[in-house]
């Protein structure tokens, strides 16, 4: 069976940005290695564990476009159920590491930062499967999209650090790279923002705002 043609070009515009997710994220801790070889040191088992979930997640939301767009369904909602592993993983070494930073270099914004990621990302992560199993691709595509937007937040911060800016630089800009892209993916596939999209857009800034809040409280 042959897929259809939006189904197709919906997916493998999904590939490019998450390949694109991908690359950058690379780049940007790669560049943070070099610039300041002394967060080597802090490269530990765990680290480098949470590092591979990471990667392995970018990689998998551009191979699973990859497989949609070929209509390989089956190795697609196999993957997808394996996927819970890789999640759990993430998120369980992500926490942990959040933890200790904010314990021994006394950085609890660290912590909050990450938590309030997982906070957007988890929903959304189970909205994208609920909304495949009902056979609503086009918000199951976009509910993975967002989670995973919400994830670039350390890889956006290496950027920062490399060109010496201040910290908060990188939540600043977080906010128009995930609406840009999100939006963006909308507006070519269908030439407007759906109303999904804003629900779920709204969430994810919604949790930001928290966020700063929070930090603000904390620490002015």
């Amino acid at each position: 069976m042959r897929a259809p043609e939006s189904h197709v070009r919906a997916n493998l515009l999904m590939g490019r940005i998450a390949a694109g997710l991908l690359g950058f994220t690379l780049l940007a801790f790669a560049a943070k290695a070099a610039v300041h070889p002394a967060v080597q040191a802090r490269y530990t088992p765990l680290v480098v564990f949470h590092a591979v979930t990471m990667i392995g997640w970018l990689g998998l939301l551009t191979s699973q476009s990859l497989l949609a767009a070929r209509y390989k369904l089956s190795t697609h909602r196999a993957m997808g159920r394996a996927s819970l592993v890789l999640v759990a993983a993430m998120l369980a070494s992500g926490s942990v590491i959040s933890w200790r930073i904010g314990l021994e270099l006394g950085r609890p914004e660290v912590t909050i930062v990450n938590l309030a990621a997982f906070v957007t990302f988890v929903p959304l992560y189970g909205a994208a499967l609920w909304f495949a199993r009902r056979r609503d691709l086009k918000v199951h595509r976009q509910a993975m999209l967002i989670a995973t937007l919400a994830l670039m937040t350390p890889a956006y911060a290496r950027v920062v650090q490399v060109l010496s800016l201040p910290d908060p630089v990188a939540i600043g800009v977080q906010v128009p790279i995930t609406l840009a892209i999100a939006a963006g993916y909308d507006w070519v596939l269908h030439g407007r923002i759906t109303r999904a999209t804003l629900a779920m857009l709204g969430y994810s800034l919604a949790v930001v705002a928290v966020m700063v809040a929070v930090l603000a409280v904390w620490f002015l």
